[in-house]
């Protein structure tokens, strides 16, 4: 299984940082959905971030609640997730995480969606609403399967409670950019880099940024003081206005490489 912290150990030899985008499963279509991901791995983005769309996303903004709420109209659940998942890692080498609430999870079951996160290939989840209070059978299930516990850290986030939540994550800190929903952001970089500094002083993990990154000059500027970006809302919107083209892929690919080219 493809390893986060491989992953990163490998960007760092490079000198890089890893560039993630997060595309909603079964969005805009399924098998256009699929096609995408392929796309994502042959262009050379580090990690796939793979979202689980759910009918009350409280983090995400309108791009994504849309894109979801077209998902899930097209039959989108969880197991069908997993099962392309694990047909697409057959040929996908790109590590492939998971970003879901709890409320499917738990339905499906911890510990079955370990297993089937494992068979499929999945390298890390994230649980947008899972706080590490409640987390400690969801995490031991997810460490008897290898699979890598991601949790968030915010700018409201004392060190106290960061030192905590490092301590229950594995692959990598997904760091919150701006408090609110996702959604493309003008980010005020100065008290960001500055929370970055810490999180860096104290994190044995590499700490990758998300929510509100849109533009390349956003990437180069975050990437000085992080180990990588996610970039999702924009993508995601990127894919609205243009995949009824017939080259759709070609461009696609294009857009998501000036981000990291």
């Amino acid at each position: 299984m493809d390893t986060l912290k491989k992953k990163f150990q490998k960007l760092a030899t490079q000198h890089r940082k890893a560039f993630i985008p997060y595309i909603p499963f079964g969005f805009p279509t399924l098998s256009l959905s699929r096609q995408i991901i392929k796309t994502l791995d042959s262009c050379g983005v580090d990690v796939i971030e793979l979202g689980m769309p759910f009918s009350d996303p409280v983090a995400d903004g309108p791009i994504i609640q849309k894109a979801s709420v077209t998902a899930l109209n097209r039959g989108v659940t969880l197991k069908l997730l997993l099962e392309n998942v694990r047909q697409l890692k057959k040929i996908v080498s790109t590590p492939i995480i998971i970003l879901t609430y709890y409320n499917p999870v738990y339905r499906y079951g911890l510990n079955r969606f370990f297993t089937d996160c494992a068979k499929s290939g999945v390298s890390g989840v994230m649980v947008v609403d899972l706080p590490i209070e409640e987390a400690k059978e969801y995490v031991m299930c997810a460490r008897a399967r290898k699979i890598d516990t991601i949790f968030f850290v915010t700018p409201t986030t004392d060190t106290v409670r960061a030192k905590k939540i490092i301590k229950m994550s594995r692959g990598f800190i997904y760091y919150v950019s701006v408090a609110g929903i996702t959604g493309p952001k003008t980010i005020v970089m100065k008290p960001l880099l500055d929370h970055l500094s810490l999180m860096k002083k104290i994190s044995h993990l590499p700490v990758c940024v998300g929510f509100g990154i849109h533009s390349r000059q956003q990437v180069r500027t975050i990437t000085r003081q992080s180990d990588g970006v996610i970039v999702g809302s924009a993508v995601v919107d990127y894919i609205e206005r243009h995949y009824r083209q017939p080259d759709f892929l070609k461009k696609f690919s294009a857009y998501i490489k000036q981000f990291y080219v």
